[in-house]
């Protein structure tokens, strides 16, 4: 028979389970209002800061300890083929992807702005993809990492909806997946998303997300 505690825990595994999808619907309305209401650059910003703060961080916080927050935030020594399973996905994305077209395009003096809204949206996008994710589904591998890497490369059709990509929408939700798989599996092995939250910066930073943003419709 089931404890009260354990039916607590199964139901917060369900919700969390099925938060992805939710997720992503309740979003994608939210953005078409934000930008029916402000303009698709504005209603662009609105929807990615309510993503960031009600999305991403406030079910993160609600639903990881505290003792598990600092663990996935330590910063863990890599080893020779951690690293490469690090930086491998980075460099294949520099080179094959325009993630940096918005260099050119950006005002100099917004550059620091860009790197702190970097770092702030890859925090809240790791701690609630990888860690979240990882931290429920230590013992299962399907649910700590590819699950939430599917959900995570389809999310991206809401910001894409708005602000589409260089390449055709589809391919970059592909490579957005993979990418987040990359990160899951870096997760998964290191038990942290420290490493994880600087890179994804990086590349948000030059031009896949926020300079873009900057730099579309200017």
């Amino acid at each position: 028979m089931l404890t009260g505690e354990r039916r607590i825990q199964l139901r917060r595994e369900f919700i969390i389970f099925l938060y992805p999808p939710v997720l992503i619907v309740a979003a994608y309305y939210a953005f078409d209002f934000f930008a029916g209401l402000f303009g698709n650059k504005q209603g662009f910003a609105i929807g990615m800061a309510a993503y960031w703060l009600a999305g991403c961080l406030l079910p993160s916080t609600g639903w990881i300890s505290l003792r598990s927050r600092k663990i996935l935030l330590r910063f863990k020594k890599l080893n020779t083929w951690q690293w490469l399973l690090l930086i491998t996905p980075v460099a294949l994305s520099l080179i094959f992807i325009p993630f940096t077209y918005g260099l050119g395009k950006v005002k100099p003096e917004l550059m620091v702005l860009t790197l702190v809204l970097s770092l702030f949206h890859a925090f809240c996008e790791e701690f609630f993809w990888r860690g979240l994710y990882y931290d429920h589904h230590q013992g299962n591998f399907f649910y700590a990492s590819v699950v939430p890497s599917v959900w995570y490369g389809i999310w991206h059709y809401v910001p894409l909806s708005l602000l589409p990509a260089e390449i055709p929408n589809f391919y970059f939700i592909i490579i957005a997946a993979a990418l987040g798989f990359f990160r899951s599996l870096l997760t998964w092995y290191s038990h942290s998303v420290a490493w994880n939250i600087l890179v994804h910066a990086l590349l948000t930073w030059l031009g896949a997300g926020i300079l873009s943003y900057y730099a579309w419709g200017s």
